[in-house]
C-alpha cells in the first residue's frame, strides 16, 4: 500500500494543471518540498523527505532522501505546467497525467483523483541556499 501511495505521489506530480489564484504568474523556478499528503481525506504520516527542483532552463528533478528518482522537462506559462520526458535513472521515460494545482505564494497543492483514490499534495518553496 505504501508503495501505491508513492507512486501515486510521484504521478501527481509529474504533470501540474495550475489553476490562476490572482492574475500576475508566479515563477515555480526554484526547490519545493512535499509537506502534507492526504490520501481520501487520511494525512499520511511518516513521510520521507521529498524535493522537486524547478530550474530556470525547463528541467528538474525529484529527489527523495537525497536519491535522485527521476529527472524532467517542463513547460510553464504562468497558468499551466506540463512535466515530460520523466527519466528514471533506468532509461524509462513516462508523460504523466494532469493534476489540478494552485500556487499561492511560497505553497503549491496538488489535487488528483486516479481510480477512485483522491490525493492532495502540499509543497512548499524552500530557501536556496
Amino acid at each position: 500500500m505504501k508503495k501505491h501511495l508513492s507512486f501515486l505521489t510521484i504521478l501527481l506530480c509529474f504533470v501540474f494543471l495550475f489553476l490562476p489564484s490572482c492574475s500576475d504568474s508566479q515563477s515555480i523556478v526554484g526547490t519545493w518540498k512535499i509537506t502534507e499528503c492526504v490520501v481520501n481525506g487520511e494525512p499520511l504520516v511518516d513521510m520521507n523527505d521529498c524535493y522537486f527542483y524547478f530550474y530556470e532552463d525547463n528541467t528538474g528533478k525529484k529527489v527523495i532522501l537525497d536519491e535522485l528518482q527521476f529527472t524532467y522537462e517542463y513547460s510553464y506559462d504562468g497558468v499551466t505546467c506540463v512535466l515530460y520526458n520523466i527519466t528514471y535513472d533506468d532509461g524509462t521515460v513516462e508523460a504523466g497525467v494532469y493534476s489540478e494545482m494552485q500556487v499561492k505564494g511560497n505553497t503549491m497543492t496538488v489535487q488528483a483523483t486516479e481510480n477512485g483514490i483522491t490525493e492532495t499534495v502540499t509543497l512548499k518553496r524552500q530557501k536556496d541556499s
